[in-house]
């Protein structure tokens, strides 16, 4: 009895929107006479959204439409039909909005950057509905009411929005293809092995999209802590009276990958292994236990230059843990197996001035900037060591030099700004 009064009321309301709906050329005639107006508010939505996500950093695609009326006139009609909508169906996309983003976590701050700065009067996150035996796109909806002055929409069962769908690249691209497969299509999906295919394929694209923000999100964990390493080595390089290395490091970023692969069999694996867990402890900055490491790599049965770089990477990790004299002897071995290696030169002619040994000092960044002459380290290192000496003319050709190779380096500038103050 309940089924078929709820079947009758259905069917009253069907037949009360039929009653309701002008003639279909008259429906045209009111889309048509409105649509311009509706594509120039549109034009502006999709103008401001693009502006705001510029200036937020935001790296997306914007699409935007006016449903064609053809379309329109059919989802009102399939409306009527729906035993479940009725005369209560109101259809929210007539202006659409589609904003592409490569990542899953973009699609989270456009979603906050929307509701903050526009009237945003819902919100629904399409899929959430979906167990993990069903399939379809996910998608985030937001409805953006409308300035009245600028355009409204009075169609039978519409309502004055823009519906804005956030997406990634490969939800955008399943529900485009779900949409010819399945929504537009008027047959219905036979087989249940068709229906599996479909959501065998959305479940990896979902993987996918997890996967890609898995990626993104470990490599700015690697940009982290290279930032930190850095900001370490400038804090303990800044020292009274004394001019910091380019970069803050400078001579002590990070060495070029390590040709490992020369090492054969398993001592090569267990070398590698051990060198990429050296390294990484170095960058978390856990420098005790990359020391540790290094020195165990030592004890290994190494090719001259593999134990150069190592020896050079110890002393870096031992020159940020504040063991100076013990950083020294690391670069003087690393030289002793490549001594024609600028990058231990200045490392070396840095621990020397840090010490006092200016003499030493000078000596090293003489032989780097011979080895390396385009290298902005070697001069600027020379030219802090004569200046602490009262070589003040050599110390002002060498800030000039570091300034003909980059000329907005300021401590170059400034120092040689203080060195011709003195020759005045």
């Amino acid at each position: 009895m309940a089924k078929q009064d709820a079947s009758a009321s259905a069917g009253k309301r069907r037949a009360q929107l039929a009653g309701d709906l002008p003639p279909r050329a008259q429906l045209q005639a009111q889309y048509q006479g409105q649509c311009g107006r509706w594509e120039e508010a549109l034009l502006s939505l999709n103008r401001q959204i693009r502006d705001l996500l510029e200036r937020n950093g935001c790296n997306a695609t914007l699409k935007y439409r006016v449903k064609r009326f053809e379309n329109y006139y059919e989802k009102l009609h399939r409306a009527e039909r729906s035993e479940e909508n009725g005369a209560t169906a109101a259809i929210c996309d007539l202006l659409g909005l589609r904003i592409i983003c490569p990542f899953l976590e973009d699609i989270e701050a456009v979603e906050r950057l929307l509701s903050a700065n526009f009237p945003v009067i819902e919100v629904e996150h399409k899929g959430a509905q979906h167990s993990f035996r069903e399939f379809g796109y996910d998608s985030v909806h937001l409805l953006v009411r409308l300035d009245a002055r600028q355009a409204r929409i009075n169609l039978p069962a519409t309502r004055n929005v823009c519906e804005i769908q956030l997406r990634t690249t490969l939800q955008d691209a399943w529900a485009e293809v779900e949409h010819e497969l399945v929504y537009k299509s008027p047959i219905a999906l036979p087989k249940e092995s068709v229906k599996r295919k479909l959501a065998a394929l959305n479940a990896i694209l979902t993987l996918s999209d997890l996967m890609f923000q898995e990626i993104r999100d470990f490599q700015k964990e690697i940009r982290k802590r290279d930032e930190q390493r850095r900001t370490a080595l400038g804090d303990l390089l800044h020292l009274p009276g004394i001019l910091c290395l380019p970069q803050t490091a400078g001579a002590f970023d990070r060495e070029p990958a390590l040709p490992l692969a020369s090492s054969a069999g398993a001592a090569g694996g267990r070398l590698e292994k051990a060198m990429l867990a050296a390294l990484d402890a170095h960058s978390r900055g856990e420098l005790e236990t990359a020391i540790s490491l290094y020195g165990q790599i030592l004890e290994m049965k190494l090719d001259p230059k593999i134990r150069a770089l190592v020896y050079n990477h110890r002393g870096m990790a031992r020159f940020v843990a504040g063991g100076y004299r013990e950083a020294l002897q690391d670069f003087t071995q690393s030289l002793r197996f490549e001594d024609a290696n600028p990058r231990a030169l200045i490392n070396r002619g840095l621990c020397n001035r840090l010490l006092g040994r200016l003499p030493q000092s000078l000596k090293d960044f003489e032989e780097a900037a011979a080895l390396a002459p385009a290298n902005l380290d070697a001069f600027w290192g020379r030219a802090q060591t004569c200046y602490e000496m009262g070589l003040l003319g050599r110390a002002l050709a060498d800030c000039e030099k570091a300034l003909s190779l980059q000329g907005d380096f300021a401590p170059a500038r400034n120092l040689a700004q203080a060195i011709r103050r003195n020759l005045l």
